[in-house]
């Protein structure tokens, strides 16, 4: 295999583990384990492995062991909605400060982009920040290109990559998910850039000008503000698929409850007596019950996978970046 084929293979397994993890709907991903166990169960019936007729364990299986262990989902669906109510209750003083603290966050960003106000969604928001940090980038270089040509020269490309980044960051402009958002400031650019910056006006701080150092700043604060942003549309995120999760697992639970309630009454007892089902008709439905029992197991794994791997790639705030985050793909 040649090395650009191999590139290719390993493009596309990152594709397929990132919409696993992180872009796939989720709702498709439970469906596809769902068929995937009724295929294997089905297969299993057919072949003689999995028993289901008369005599068969299943009843007893479904009636008790199963039946219980449904109901614990009532458990996992209140830890869930109690982690969420923890995030969004408060004392006035609380929330008052909450949202001031947001405020100002906001504020010493439209201070340094100079503008009266900011979008108030997600997408929007980081394309601002993105558009800002174009501008000062290409300004700056543009200003010690007039100033000191040798310095100039030094940091065009750190002046170049950081618009290049900033053009990355307005792809979030038309984004409506928070995930989506949240995926495209993924990485630790931003963490480098930091340091890039700190490094760069601490090393030339007697060679900067008095406006250039300005500029130094604002694009440290536009840097800092993508770290913030970044932290908080995780929590967003996080919030949102927690709470699709705690409802579409009431709604599975419930139903799974029902199945598994009436195919317990298809055995006329948990032992020796038949069926009231024909044989080829009780395997077709037991495969069935068997992928609807494992519904909201399936649904709960699909949304735990992409809240770890979000929890994963973004728990750095700052420079600091542990080497998880450096990698490509989840």
């Amino acid at each position: 295999m040649s090395d650009e084929e191999a590139n290719e293979n390993s493009d596309s397994l990152n594709s397929v583990q990132q919409w696993l993890y992180l872009r796939g709907s989720r709702r498709i991903i439970t469906l596809v384990i769902v068929l995937g166990v009724f295929v294997i169960v089905r297969l299993l019936t057919e072949a003689g492995v999995l028993h289901v007729a008369s005599g068969s364990y299943l009843a007893t299986l479904m009636g008790s062991g199963t039946f219980s262990g449904l109901l614990t989902l009532v458990t996992v669906v209140l830890s869930i909605n109690q982690l969420i109510l923890s995030r969004v209750f408060g004392s006035p003083s609380d929330l008052s400060d909450q949202l001031e603290g947001n405020l100002d966050f906001r504020r010493g960003i439209e201070d340094v982009v100079g503008a009266p106000n900011s979008p108030n969604e997600p997408g929007p928001f980081l394309a601002f920040v993105g558009e800002a940090l174009q501008r000062e980038a290409a300004g700056l270089q543009e200003r010690l290109g007039e100033e000191d040509g040798e310095l100039a020269d030094e940091v065009e490309e750190y002046t170049s990559n950081l618009v290049d980044y900033g053009d990355h960051l307005t792809e979030a402009r038309t984004t409506q998910s928070t995930v989506d958002v949240l995926l495209i400031c993924l990485g630790e650019e931003y963490a480098n850039y930091l340091d890039t910056t700190r490094k760069l006006k601490r090393r030339h701080h007697d060679r900067l000008s008095e406006e250039a150092s300005e500029q130094f700043d604002d694009i440290l604060e536009l840097l800092k503000g993508v770290a913030t942003v970044r932290q908080f549309f995780k929590t967003l995120a996080i919030q949102q698929d927690l709470a699709r999760l705690s409802r579409r697992l009431i709604y599975l639970g419930l139903g799974a409850l029902l199945v598994v309630y009436c195919f317990t009454q298809v055995y006329r007892s948990p032992s020796s007596m038949s069926p009231t089902l024909a044989a080829s008709t009780l395997r077709w439905v037991s495969s069935t019950v068997a992928a609807v029992v494992f519904a909201p197991v399936a649904l709960l794994m699909s949304y735990l996978l992409r809240v770890a791997t979000l929890t994963l790639y973004t728990v750095s705030v700052g420079s600091f970046v542990p080497p998880e985050e450096r990698l490509e793909s989840p």
